[in-house]
This record gives structure tokens, C-alpha cells and sequence, in this order.
């Protein structure tokens, strides 16, 4: 038990120091997910900072967050999604609804400050480093790895993307929890309701790493594997650390 809280207090100074800017909902969130408290219908205790019931406890380490399924047992966040575009020049890998859906290869049903706080309770670090589109600045944060999984099968986000100067897919990459900036105060993710790209943005949650992530010509779908507009996918992500400690395929 000693230990247990140790942890969860040691998780609470990460989240504090990376979101306090998301004030007590970020609080709420991580005090009932560390603590597992939750009413006889599984729904975690609600505040005033915690509306319409957004988050609930749904089994032994296992958390929804909107429509993100949190797994702490696995360290793997379920995100549902469709595919937005089949062939094309891309920027995002996804994206959510009212975001910049002629140039993102996913739909996902979520909202941006969700996966933000998602991967927080992951226990993952953002520290931002993009300035404006295309920098050529390295980002910075912890990384992590995204799948992509349809009729039971699991598969490298990175196959679904053809990299046009390569003649190739993708080259595997662990994207980058950079977070989002803020702008007036507001969750900039949550304004543009941009969260993965490949052409690389101060305003998203997780980015593109490699040189490629500076030029917004480089990405295309992969229109040989990517199937139709619509065909309903889940977005599968881990934290780097964990896939490599598990001899889990890059």
C-alpha cells in the first residue's frame, strides 16, 4: 500500500508540473484514476470540474476517458477512428471532427485535451520545442508508438503513410508527445482539434520527429493498404519504453 501511494504521488507531481494550466480537471482526473475510486455503476466521483460525466472507471486498470479507453495494465490508449482519406497529400495523421479533414488520413472520435490528459496518466512527459508549422526544430517529449488495428489485425501506423521521395513507406518513428500551445489562455489542440502529425505543428499532442516533419510535400496515404473513407479503425497507442521492454515489434 505504502508503495502504491508513493507512486500515485509521484504521478500527481508529473501531471501538476506538465498541466497546470488544465487547473482541476486535470486534478480530478488523475486523484480518481491513481485511486481507482468509483460508485456502485463504475462512474468516477463527479465535481463541478469533472462535467457530463466524461470519465469512468470500466474495470480492474482499465479507465474511459470520452471515448479513449485508458488501459494502465498494458499502458495502451484506444482511440476509435475512420479512415478520412484514402488517397492524397497529408499533414496530419489524424485528426477530430472540425479539424483539418482535407489533409488528415484518420477521423478520430475524440477530444484533443482527452488524449492530452490520456497520455499524462500514462505517465508521459511533453515539452514541446515546435515554434510554428514546419519548424525545423527538433520536438521534444516522450515518445510513443501508434498502430493502427482493423478486423483483428495490428499494424505500424507508419504502413498506412508512403513517403513520396523515398518511394517508400514511412520510415517507423516513435511520435512525439510534444503537447499543444496554448493561445489566450485556450488549449490550442483543442481550437484546432489537430492530434497526430507528420508535417510538424505547435499547436498538436503528438508530432513527427524526422527531418521529413519540416516539409509538408514529403506524405502521402498509402492508398495501396489504406482502405475506404469510413472504414471504422482503432488508433493504438503505447508508450515507447513499453514496446521496447516487451521485445514488441518497432
Amino acid at each position: 500500500m505504502f508503495w502504491r501511494v508513493m507512486r500515485n504521488m509521484r504521478l500527481w507531481r508529473r501531471v501538476a508540473r506538465n498541466s497546470r494550466r488544465f487547473g482541476s480537471l486535470c486534478f480530478v482526473t488523475l486523484v480518481a484514476v491513481s485511486s481507482g475510486a468509483a460508485s456502485e455503476n463504475g462512474a468516477l466521483p463527479q465535481t463541478d470540474s469533472s462535467p457530463h460525466r466524461e470519465i469512468e472507471r470500466i474495470g480492474e486498470g482499465r479507465f474511459r476517458i470520452g471515448n479513449i479507453v485508458l488501459d494502465k495494465t498494458s499502458q495502451t490508449l484506444r482511440l476509435p477512428a475512420q479512415v478520412n482519406m484514402q488517397k492524397g497529400i497529408i499533414e496530419l495523421v489524424a485528426c477530430s471532427s472540425g479539424g483539418k479533414l482535407h489533409e488528415s488520413l484518420f477521423l478520430a472520435h475524440v477530444e484533443p485535451y482527452h488524449l492530452h490528459l490520456a497520455l499524462l496518466l500514462l505517465g508521459l512527459n511533453h515539452k514541446g520545442g515546435v515554434r510554428f508549422q514546419g519548424d525545423g526544430t527538433q520536438p521534444e517529449g516522450d515518445r510513443v508508438v501508434i498502430f493502427v488495428e482493423r478486423d483483428g489485425r495490428r499494424q505500424r501506423v507508419e504502413r498506412y503513410i508512403w513517403d513520396i521521395p523515398r518511394k517508400a513507406t514511412m520510415e517507423p518513428t516513435g511520435w512525439v508527445f510534444t503537447g499543444s500551445k496554448f493561445v489566450d489562455g485556450q488549449f490550442g489542440a483543442q481550437l484546432t482539434r489537430t492530434l497526430i502529425t507528420t508535417y510538424r505543428d505547435p499547436y498538436t499532442i503528438l508530432d513527427n520527429p524526422l527531418p521529413t516533419g519540416a516539409d509538408d510535400t514529403v506524405y502521402e496515404v498509402n492508398s495501396q493498404v489504406t482502405p475506404s473513407v469510413g472504414t471504422t479503425v482503432t488508433l493504438v497507442i503505447r508508450p515507447q519504453k513499453s514496446c521496447r521492454a516487451e521485445g514488441e515489434k518497432q
